[in-house]
């Protein structure tokens, strides 16, 4: 075979590319290619996905990217060598961090800078010159052996044109010719697809795109016997393609990216640094004097890391735990590091493995290539100095944040396609706003029947079709929550780096998952706002109460914790106060530690697909017998009752039940936690089930074990994972007990995050016996505080406040507090609009003027001059304004805050709710299981998990408390508009009761009507 496709564009070529990597290979492999080019617009995004998938199907990869250069003219650049690859990359970062985001023009300095290792071929299109005097620059740049003119021919009279001019123009500046077909898309049919995806990068529909649109389709990929056909006339340019693919010889599976060495002190090596840190932090964490245990711990570790050579990156990541502690910015490691008694006597984790009795080897092994994983928790206002920090201390040029590959969701699918096919922006809008952000092609069907649209149209039929093929496709880059990379080399050799869109950000063109198969090492720098709640509560502790409390000093056993935890009591308590969390706890009743590393890891998806959950929760409570699968599991098991719910676990699992060796176990942990892991699980399903067959495990009880297995690979925790989170569990559950106003205040200012809106955690405060006063501007300061006991609103709750005030606003009430109203308009800095919120949500009382009033005075001030302000007394409106009404101020709180300090709305309804018999969330506490019933309340939370088989969860709220709801499949669709886009509704139902939990299975929906002018409730929904 002669023939190889040498320019081949992905869906990495954004918006131009119609396939996926791993599509283009599998259609080369089935068309009988043995290699075949990537080479991707302005990058090498897909490179690695690209190179995984040549692999498993035999093709050889060849890499290279088409570049577009300042005049417009666009080269195709293949990598020879590991120089060439090098070359590229650099070339390609130096595009992208002289421009905006989206722009890499390549310059001609760049091109004589980074030609080296390099072929081009070029088609003769684009720039204002003589394509002969082009074509001599870039034979003269590149050397005649590595410039070729590229033929392109899709049936065109202008290609058959441009070819013979090409041809000619070949023969005289004495260099190659080389075929290709600009390869958009694997197969024919996938043309539909890329001319929509070409609307959407132009904002154009369909029937208006005209000449955007390639004029046919034939940029699929073609069979070689197809091109041998098609370029007949120039068969040179076909043997060429074989030329130049054999001579493209760099494999991406030989990268290196390793870690910059660590700075270290006189007379120390890396090791003998890190063995100085460890014992000096083990004094700290477990005292002068370690046991047998501790020791021969540290001691297995230091070892396996002496070994392994990674004492630098443990010093790295103490380096930044360091850095942490000094700057008092509160951070945690957590994931698999919590396993390692390094990590835990370094200060990077908080959880002590030995105690717990903690898998080293899910953290780092002998037998795994590819370093350890650490994530590590910071305060989120604080971790942009980290960032910056690891960014001083290594330089640009060898650190970056990892990317992440924003893909078509559910409602971006549809929004994008629909315009492209001429839907109404209407129409679009509707049916986007019907589908939640991972809403599946199903829900697609079923929401635009309820619509009233004809689902036999044949515009619809390609609706339907095409949302479902672009699911998954890559939109742009943004950046990964936290994932940085450093490297010892210039980070651009290995990788492009890219601005991202956050000021003095840059990232690399890969995603966490393309990096660690490349075998670069990430350290996740994680923005946790809980971390941040504990860090402003501790100090209002302190400045209150002159108390410091040390979380690590804490013992972590106070009944009073405990049964606030089992009384699910958790609005804000990290982790456990969603839902299920609190329909579980009270079943569980925690009360040691061990429960909470549980509690943490029982209700995720994992477990609640492999049904782990309830065995579990019905043995804890002596309901049934606790079993084990084989006897060989009971150590392995006995902690959780016979039940498998740990990732840790799982590795044991296989290699006692099935005979996996380390290495196996560990492929089976990479499976479990990669995000494309479902496949992966099956392929080692067959391994997995015959070994514990062979061990003696009934095939029933095999199959079993792998079901609660491959669970893992949706969502199951490590248990280190687990112990770290639980940990914050406590604290948090610590400081909502002993010191509630502090914690509220913490709660309001870390916003946003967590399942509550500030309405419902004010109204849970007051429930509590917090007192909440609004917002005053005598006395507010921008965030919320904590005054004589009770929670004082900031400035911060108000809507259009908007955080470039703040320092404006701090500045002003650090000179002296607002004496006025024309005080507060003149420096506050607040906009207008602001001014008028303050206003009307009571904000300017304290000058002795009720809200309409205020409002009165501020629209007469605001413009004004400050001389004009000392010339004249606005006026006030004291005669004619009537107060409003205590159903219009809190109406006015929630357009201004989205919250109110006022009575609970659902409590001016209560007289007309009693005459129509509908409980309060307190009265449906004590009704008997099985009763039918009648409730209404706020919407605050909407869920709708993955695992519940279609069911959606609502909880709603009165001024007594919480009232669940269960909404099954077949109501929600006659019922969507209420139970999806009502704010506060009546829900007919019967009452499910059992061991302390209440649920309403509702049967009847209907929005609950106020007095007042429609209250535009904000609700939380399916997160």
């Amino acid at each position: 075979m002669s023939y190889v496709e040498l320019h081949c564009h992905s869906n990495f070529s954004f918006l131009q590319g119609a396939s996926h990597p791993e599509q283009l290979i599998a259609r080369a492999a089935e068309l009988g290619y043995d290699s075949l080019a990537i080479t991707d617009c302005d990058g090498l995004y897909g490179v690695v996905r690209f190179h995984q998938a040549a692999r498993k199907f035999g093709v050889r990869p060849i890499y290279g990217a088409q570049v577009t250069l300042t005049d417009n003219r666009r080269l195709v650049l293949l990598v020879k060598d590991e120089k060439g690859y090098a070359n590229l990359s650099q070339m390609l970062s130096a595009a992208h961090l002289a421009n905006e985001k989206g722009q890499a023009p390549i310059t001609w300095e760049m091109l004589s800078q980074y030609n080296r290792g390099l072929i081009a071929l070029w088609n003769g299109v684009g720039g204002g010159g003589e394509p002969a005097n082009d074509a001599c620059w870039f034979r003269e740049l590149f050397g005649p052996d590595h410039f070729f003119l590229e033929l392109v021919h899709h049936h065109l009279p202008q290609h058959e044109t441009r070819c013979e001019q090409l041809a000619e123009l070949a023969r005289h500046l004495g260099v190659g010719l080389v075929a290709s077909n600009d390869v958009h898309y694997a197969h024919p049919q996938d043309r539909r697809l890329q001319d929509v995806l070409t609307c959407i990068k132009h904002h154009v529909t369909l029937d208006s795109a005209g000449q955007l649109l390639y004029p046919n389709g034939h940029r699929y990929l073609k069979s070689p016997r197809e091109m041998d056909r098609l370029f007949a006339r120039w068969p040179q340019a076909v043997a060429n393609t074989r030329r130049i693919a054999d001579r493209c010889g760099f494999d991406l599976g030989r990268l290196s990216a390793s870690l910059p060495d660590f700075p270290l002190p006189e007379n120390e090596t890396p090791d003998s640094y890190l063995r100085k840190l460890t014992y000096r932090g083990a004094r700290n964490r477990y005292g002068d004097n370690l046991s047998e245990r501790q020791k021969h711990q540290l001691e297995h570790e230091l070892g396996i890391i002496r070994k392994l050579r990674l004492a630098g990156y443990f010093l790295i990541v103490w380096d930044i735990a360091r850095f942490c502690t000094e700057n008092d910015i509160r951070c945690q490691g957590r994931g698999s590091a919590a396993n390692s008694a390094v990590c835990y006597c370094l200060g990077v984790t908080a959880v002590d493995p030995v105690g717990l009795e903690l898998l080293f080897e899910r953290f780092v092994s002998e037998s795994r290539s590819e370093p350890p994983d650490i994530d590590i928790d910071i305060a989120n206002s604080r971790r942009e100095e980290v960032i910056q920090y690891v960014y001083n201390k290594y330089g640009r040029e060898h650190a970056a944040m990892v990317c992440e590959v924003i893909t078509y969701r559910g409602r971006s699918a549809v929004r994008e396609v629909g315009k492209a096919l001429g839907f109404s922006l209407d129409e679009v809008d509707r049916l986007a706003k019907q589908l939640n952000h991972f809403s599946h092609g199903d829900e697609l069907n079923e929401r635009l029947a309820e619509m009233n649209i004809n689902l036999n149209d044949h515009r619809v039929k390609l609706l339907l079709d095409l949302v479902g093929r672009i699911r998954g496709f890559p939109r742009h880059l943004g950046i990964h929550v936290g994932g940085m990379i450093i490297t010892r080399r210039p980070l651009s050799h290995i990788v492009p780096i890219e601005n991202a869109t956050m000021p003095e950000r840059s990232v690399v063109q890969w995603d966490k998952d393309d990096v660690e198969t490349a075998g670069m090492v990430k350290i996740d720098l994680l923005g946790l706002g809980m971390l941040s709640l504990i860090d402003i509560a501790l100090k209002l502790v302190e400045k209150h109460h002159g108390l410091t409390i040390d979380p690590a000093q804490l013992t972590y056993d106070d009944p009073k914790v405990y049964q606030l935890l089992s009384s699910a009591d958790t609005v804000g308590v990290f982790q456990v106060e969603s839902r299920a969390q609190m329909n579980t706890l009270p079943r569980h009743k925690p009360t040691r530690f061990y429960d909470l590393v549980v509690e943490v890891a029982l209700i995720r998806p994992g477990p609640i697909q492999g049904d782990m959950v309830h065995p579990y929760l019905r043995r804890r409570n002596g309901e049934e017998p606790v079993t084990y699968p084989h006897p060989c599991l009971e150590p392995i098991l006995k902690r959780t009752l016979g039940v498998p719910l740990f990732q840790e676990q799982g590795m044991r699992v296989a290699m006692e039940a099935a005979g996996f060796t380390p290495t196996e176990a560990d492929e089976l942990r990479r499976a479990m936690g990669h995000k494309r892991s479902r496949e992966r699980m099956e392929e080692l399903g067959a391994r997995l089930i015959g070994g514990m067959i062979r061990r003696g495990i009934a095939e029933e009880a095999a199959e079993r074990i792998f079901h609660q297995l491959s669970a893992f690979a949706d969502f199951g925790f490590a248990e280190s994972h687990a112990a770290s989170f639980a940990l914050l569990v406590y604290v948090s559950a610590y400081l909502k007990v002993y010191y509630p106003a502090e914690f509220y205040c913490a709660l309001l200012n870390a916003q946003p995050m967590g399942f509550y809106t500030p309405a419902t955690i004010v109204y849970e405060a007051r429930r509590k016996g917090v007192r909440i006063f609004g917002v005053d501007a005598r006395t507010s300061q921008w965030d919320c505080t904590v005054e004589k006991g009770a929670v004082r609103l900031g400035f911060r709750t108000i809507k259009h406040a908007g955080e470039s005030t703040r320092d404006i606003l701090n500045a002003a009430l650090t000179e002296r507090p607002f004496d006025s109203v024309a005080d507060v308009v003149y420096r506050s800095g607040l906009s207008r609009r602001a001014l008028e919120q303050l206003a009307v949500i009571g904000g300017l009382d304290s000058f002795g003027l009720d809200r309409r009033q205020a409002l009165w005075a501020v629209m007469g001030l605001v413009g004004r001059s400050q001389a004009e302000l000392q010339l004249h007394t606005p006026e006030n409106g004291r005669n004619t304004l009537q107060p409003m009404t205590t159903g219009e101020q809190i109406v006015a709180d929630f357009a201004g805050m989205d919250l109110s300090v006022g009575p609970h709305p659902v409590a001016l309804l209560r007289l007309r709710l009693k005459r129509q018999r509908i409980l309060s969330a307190e009265q449906l506490a004590h009704v008997p299981d099985n009763t039918p019933v009648t409730v209404a309340g706020m919407v605050v939370i909407r869920q709708r998990p993955m695992t519940a088989r279609g069911f959606v969860f609502l909880t709603m709220e009165d001024e007594t408390g919480f009232i669940n709801v269960v909404v099954k499949p077949q109501l929600l669709t006659r019922f969507r508009r209420e139970v999806i886009h009502t704010g506060a509704l009546t829900v007919k139902g019967v009452v499910e009761s059992s061991s302390g939990v209440v649920n309403v299975i509702g049967h009847w929906f209907a929005p609950l009507e106020f007095d007042e002018r429609p209250m535009r409730f904000k609700s939380r929904d399916f997160r």
